[in-house]
C-alpha cells in the first residue's frame, strides 16, 4: 500500500487483433497482438510499466497478466519524430470460439481513493471454419478438421 505523489495518466490508446503465429510447427495458430500508445503529458516521467491482463472464456476460463517494464525513464512526451510513444506485445495464445477481455493500465497505479485509469477491450476468436484456426491443434484434436503430414 505505497502512496505516490504523482501517477501516470491513462493509456492514450489500446487496440488488439489476432495475428498468425510465425513459428514453424505442424500446427498453425493465432496470438493476440496488443498495441498501446502513451498519453503526451508530463506524467509520462512517472511511468515505470504497463500491465496487461487477459481473461479468456471459452471451453476453459483462463486469466493471465504480463508486465511490460520500461527500462529507462521517458525524457520527453514524444519520440524523436514527435510521435506518441507506441508499444505492442504479442504472446497471448488464441483458442477457437473464445471471448477475450483485455485490460491494461499504467504503473505505478493510482493511490487508494483516487481515480484508477485503465482501458478495456473485448475480442471473440474465430471458430474452426477460419482459414488459420482450422489448422490449429485444438480444432484438429476435436476432429473438426484433419490434416495429412508428410
Amino acid at each position: 500500500r505505497q502512496s505516490y505523489n504523482l501517477t501516470p495518466a491513462d493509456l492514450y490508446n489500446l487496440s488488439a487483433k489476432f495475428t498468425e503465429d510465425e513459428k514453424e510447427t505442424q500446427f498453425r495458430s493465432y496470438l493476440i497482438n496488443i498495441s498501446w500508445a502513451l498519453s503526451m503529458d508530463a506524467s509520462i516521467k512517472e511511468l515505470t510499466a504497463t500491465k496487461i491482463c487477459v481473461t479468456s472464456q471459452g471451453t476453459v476460463r483462463h486469466f493471465e497478466c504480463v508486465r511490460c517494464s520500461y527500462t529507462e525513464k521517458f525524457r520527453s512526451q514524444t519520440t524523436a519524430g514527435n510521435q506518441r510513444w507506441q508499444f505492442h506485445y504479442t504472446g497471448f495464445p488464441v483458442e477457437p470460439v473464445t471471448n477475450y477481455y483485455i485490460h491494461a493500465y499504467n504503473l505505478p497505479p493510482a493511490n487508494i481513493y483516487e481515480d484508477s485509469s485503465s482501458k478495456t477491450l473485448f475480442l471473440i476468436s474465430p471458430g474452426c471454419n477460419d482459414h488459420v484456426m482450422k489448422y490449429s491443434k485444438s480444432c484438429i484434436e476435436e476432429g473438426k478438421f484433419n490434416i495429412c503430414i508428410l
